[in-house]
């Protein structure tokens, strides 16, 4: 049985997408670089990550037993004549991880976008330095795709990405 369920993004989110897109230490585990948010700015992202979308999928992380929002799972980039997708994901709060919440908002955007979407497809980029990440994505049956030497530069230094894949069995 899982943790977390998954469920629409929310305009009433705000407070916190907006800590979590202001949080340094978040953003140096994730491929994108941190840039301070505005409220306003933050707001105006949220209401059209909350809108229907064909190319993408924006989803809240909430814990079964609080309901307790603690990250957002993401499907972008979706293309639908070869049938895949980008995933994204990220658990917000520090005391939130290693509880394996995020390999159950996987197996589900997975699970969803295999059964539901017809997906056959779903990659993820991560740093390469970030194991964690690595290891939970490997469990949950993703493989080694490539890798993309000194793709993003972050805190100082060029980073290679890896490159992750997992199919949809037929």
């Amino acid at each position: 049985m899982e943790q977390v369920y998954l469920r629409a993004l929310e305009v009433e989110d705000l407070e916190r997408t907006h800590k979590w897109h202001n949080d340094v230490f978040l953003y140096k585990t994730l491929g994108s670089n941190f840039r301070f948010v505005s409220r306003s700015a933050e707001e105006t992202w949220l209401k059209g990550k909350c809108r229907f979308s064909k190319d993408e999928v924006n989803l809240a992380i909430c814990v079964k037993d609080t309901n307790e929002h603690i990250g957002n799972v993401y499907l972008r980039d979706i293309d639908w004549t070869s049938r895949k997708a980008t995933l994204h994901v990220f658990i917000g709060e520090v005391e939130n991880r290693g509880k394996g919440y995020g390999g159950s908002a996987i197996r589900q955007i997975v699970s969803y976008a295999f059964g539901e979407l017809n997906l056959q497809k779903i990659c993820i980029r991560i740093l390469a330095d970030n194991k964690v990440a690595w290891q939970v994505y490997e469990k949950c049956g993703f493989t080694i795709e490539g890798t993309f030497k000194h793709h993003v530069y972050k805190n100082g230094e060029f980073k290679d990405v890896i490159c992750m894949a997992l199919f949809r069995k037929l």
